[in-house]
């Protein structure tokens, strides 16, 4: 059974773990509701705990658990609590896998972005009220699972600040909101399907202009020259 672990012991650690989930989720851990099947493309990381009190994180009592879907204003999360401390990951986007698709698409059908479009889609697959059949909805890690292809690599895992938060009066110095909490899984493009990332340009400049990238790096995800203002 996959469990989504976090070290709470320091500030440190819970941001290494999140690096950790991060990296198995871009490799290794797909979405099945019923028939339909999915990989995460965008998401971002929120908890509250003794060592990282995110004033953004709602703290419902879901997500004090661990594995379970928590829908809420925002979209949905996937919740890595332990019990004691709170965790959600906001899931931004999504892209639908198999049902047709083949190699020439890299075996993905349609990508879905915006928390509350993911979260449609994502409970569009349950069976209607009246069915007597059983829903399943299960985290599927392909590399344990030999019944799943393994995802084609990524280009990347690029991290930036959260999408869409606010200052908090518990945050003067917006410490929490410009976190580095969301992760974007940057995909190869196959002849039939082609990812879009909203402000991809803009991210990479970011990253450029503050050396954490490179121009030839920044090309590569692209596959053009960007022009740096």
């Amino acid at each position: 059974m996959i469990t989504l672990e976090v070290n709470y012991e320091t500030q440190e650690s819970i941001l290494l773990s999140f690096d950790k989930i991060a990296d198995r989720i871009s490799k290794d851990i797909n979405l099945k509701i019923n028939n339909a099947i999915y990989r995460i493309l965008d998401f971002e990381f929120y908890t509250y705990s003794d060592k990282l009190p995110d004033p953004h994180t709602y703290k419902n009592r879901l997500q004090l658990e661990n594995c379970k879907f928590y829908l809420h204003a925002s979209g949905i999360d996937i919740t890595f609590g332990d019990k004691i401390n709170y965790g959600g990951i906001l899931l931004r986007g999504i892209v639908k896998l198999y049902d047709g698709s083949d190699e020439n698409s890299g075996f993905m059908k349609q990508q879905f972005i915006a928390p509350q479009i993911v979260a449609t889609e994502l409970f569009s697959n349950l069976n209607p009220l009246n069915s007597v059949e059983k829903n399943e909805i299960v985290i599927i890690d392909t590399k344990e699972d030999k019944n799943f292809l393994p995802f084609c690599l990524s280009k990347a895992v690029m991290k930036t600040k959260r999408i869409g938060l606010a200052s908090k009066q518990n945050d003067k110095t917006d410490f929490y909101k410009n976190l580095r909490l969301r992760y974007i899984i940057v995909l190869p493009n196959f002849p039939k399907f082609k990812q879009i990332i909203k402000g991809i340009e803009g991210l990479l400049t970011e990253k450029i202009n503050s050396k954490e990238m490179s121009l030839t790096e920044a090309k590569e995800i692209l596959g053009y020259n960007i022009k740096i203002t």
